[in-house]
């Protein structure tokens, strides 16, 4: 297919998705908020709106999730789970693993979603503003506490923000520390590169595959509570080849760098 005729349908598959997806999150948020709010914050309501969601989604995307080592959330829990945030389409990606009970920590600006951010907090999920370190690590900490009385794990993203590039960004201190403090495993999760179906700056996506590593628990019961920079390297070495390792086998990223961003460019 002609590199002009392709980089049409990428954008107008995007398009399309966008306005599907939207409608369907406020749907399935709306939904799932009426489930938690009738059957309590700890029951089915959030992985019934991540499954719904990531499984629609997948079918308007044409993207398939290969996961391996899914069994390691239940044999782990509760432990702080660590996986990269690439885009707002990981709600998708992760959706399709996301471990019954567990507690995502997300950012603040969530709770502006309608029904999405509602759902977020009714379902004992935490939402933290990374400008007041002190109030997030706090919340944190109450996470902490939820998590081992329920023996559920905490979902976080251990670069802190968004990140499309292959390499990973340095990592925050505060999720180390919440590990140490708690005594929680970590369970590292590797993506393969979401850069080679998704641009969404210039308004592009195509089908594939994503593929999903849930990689062995890493301990933390020799380490003290100040060994911060100790279990970030121990943390980052199997992360990072997990990572290598799932880019080789994936395609070049959807656009070559340096074309025409934005909706201006739609199908040129």
């Amino acid at each position: 297919m002609p590199y002009i005729l392709r980089r049409c349908v990428y954008t107008l598959h995007f398009v399309a998705a966008s306005i599907v997806g939207g409608a369907l999150l406020l749907v399935v948020s709306a939904l799932a908020l009426a489930v938690a709010l009738a059957r309590g914050p700890r029951g089915h309501a959030s992985v019934l709106a991540a499954r719904t969601y990531s499984r629609v989604m997948q079918r308007i995307l044409g993207w398939r999730i290969e996961a391996e080592g899914v069994e390691r959330f239940a044999q782990a829990a509760p432990s702080v789970v660590m996986a990269r945030h690439q885009s707002n389409l990981d709600v998708i990606v992760y959706g399709e693993v996301f471990p019954r009970g567990a507690i995502a920590i997300g950012k603040k600006q969530l709770e502006w979603i309608p029904f999405f951010g509602w759902l977020w907090t009714a379902t004992g999920n935490v939402l933290i503003d990374r400008r007041h370190t002190s109030a997030a690590m706090a919340a944190m900490r109450k996470a902490a506490d939820s998590s081992r009385s329920l023996g559920a794990s905490i979902w976080v993203a251990p670069e802190g923000h968004r990140n499309m590039e292959r390499e990973m960004l340095p990592f925050k201190k505060g999720v180390f520390h919440l590990a140490l403090d708690g005594r929680f495993p970590v369970l590292p999760v590797a993506v393969s590169p979401l850069d080679t179906l998704l641009d969404a700056r210039r308004w592009a996506v195509r089908p594939g595959t994503i593929r999903l590593r849930v990689l062995p628990p890493i301990p933390v019961d020799d380490l003290a509570p100040g060994d911060v920079a100790a279990l970030m390297t121990r943390v980052r070495a199997p992360f990072e080849e997990a990572q290598r390792e799932l880019a080789a086998s994936t395609p070049p990223p959807i656009l070559a760098r340096g074309a025409t961003r934005g909706p201006e460019a739609l199908c040129a």
